[in-house]
């Protein structure tokens, strides 16, 4: 294990055009509707499709290994991705901001959600021994929180990294004033790590659901590289070593945008308890933390297959392979400040990563 690189590809971008971008949105929702809101976003994709060379080369990486399929699997898909591919993927990923708008202004009525999976969420809730909720940056975080936890005993507290998005933030809570509370903040590079560590065990004690999104390491986060669509990817370890520490069930959750309006919600089970023990007096320091890697490597693989077949979902725009420079072992962060060892996360900056759609 390492960290990963000081100011990933992905939240340099991030913080110079995420924010303009939903600002956007949001003045196409409240003043447009969603119809016309649908119809100018094609112009506005295709302006940061087109200034976002980073992002186009990130696009066409990840779909040219999610079309081509697997041997045996997907030799029929296996054609050249074109810039209609990459502008699709890019406008997919504005469509779901703009329903993501819509939703948080209590438009629910709007959308067709078929859920499957929610009696995994139901039975683990009502155990109350809490919930570890893994996602991913595939289709919306957002929609799932709503359509699963709509009949699920405890709500569901998504894990987001606040720092430096401010407006961001007070955006979401203007569309709607409950969403403050629907977030556990991650700590910046100087913030309380204790405090979250607290923030998490006591909504696990609660019965709670903690949603966490698994695919995307951050600064100087622990990660395990393990493969996915084909070569190997660095994943936060974050997830799992909380998962660990407190004996929550871990469940999969990804809303996948079917069509316009238009979602399938899927939950299943990961593991009815991860094994806590730290591996690294049977596997020696080349894999101090061997007992997660059947797990993370369960994850990757099913995402890798959510990917293959809604390979337009995946909102990663940024390349998920480029700092996997040694794959055959696991990554260690550099000694740091150990605030957030008590949750598992293996120091303050283990677990974070963005929350939901970026």
């Amino acid at each position: 294990m390492t960290e990963a690189p000081a100011v990933p590809a992905w939240q340099a971008r991030a913080a110079s055009d995420g924010q303009r971008r939903l600002r956007l949105m949001a003045w196409l929702c409240r003043r447009l509707g969603w119809r016309a809101g649908a119809l100018l976003l094609w112009p506005i994709t295709f302006s940061i499709f087109l200034f976002d060379a980073a992002g186009r080369q990130a696009s066409r990486r990840f779909l040219t290994r999610a079309l081509g399929g697997e041997a045996g699997t997907g030799a029929a898909r296996r054609r050249p991705v074109g810039t209609r591919d990459i502008f699709r993927h890019y406008l997919t990923f504005a469509e779901t901001l703009l329903d993501r708008f819509f939703l948080l202004q209590g438009r629910r009525a709007l959308f067709d959600i078929r859920v499957e999976g929610r009696e995994h969420l139901v039975a683990a809730t009502a155990a109350g021994k809490g919930v570890v909720l893994l996602g991913a940056h595939l289709g919306s975080f957002e929609m799932l929180r709503f359509a699963a936890g709509a009949g699920a005993p405890a709500a569901i507290r998504m894990v987001m990294h606040r720092n430096g998005q401010d407006a961001l933030t007070a955006l979401f809570e203007e569309l709607d004033p409950s969403f403050a509370a629907s977030v556990i903040a991650l700590p910046g590079p100087d913030g309380d790590g204790i405090a979250l560590a607290l923030a998490l065990r006591e909504t696990l004690a609660g019965g709670g659901v903690v949603g966490l999104l698994a695919d995307r390491p951050a600064a100087g986060q622990a990660v395990m590289v393990t493969d996915f669509l084909g070569a190997p990817a660095a994943f936060p370890l974050g997830p799992f070593r909380l998962a660990a520490a407190t004996g929550a069930p871990v469940l999969l959750g990804f809303a996948l945008r079917l069509a316009r309006r238009r979602y399938l919600v899927h939950i299943e089970p990961l593991a009815a308890t991860i094994t806590p023990h730290h591996a690294g007096k049977a596997a020696g320091a080349a894999e101090p933390w061997a007992a997660l890697r059947p797990y993370v490597t369960r994850y990757a693989e099913r995402l890798a297959a959510l990917c293959r077949e809604y390979p337009y979902n995946w909102f990663n725009f940024h390349d998920i392979w480029e700092n996997t420079d040694n794959p055959g072992r696991p990554r260690r962060s550099p000694p740091a400040r150990d605030d957030g060892r008590a949750a598992g996360l293996g120091g303050n900056r283990a677990a974070d990563h963005r929350g939901a759609d970026g």
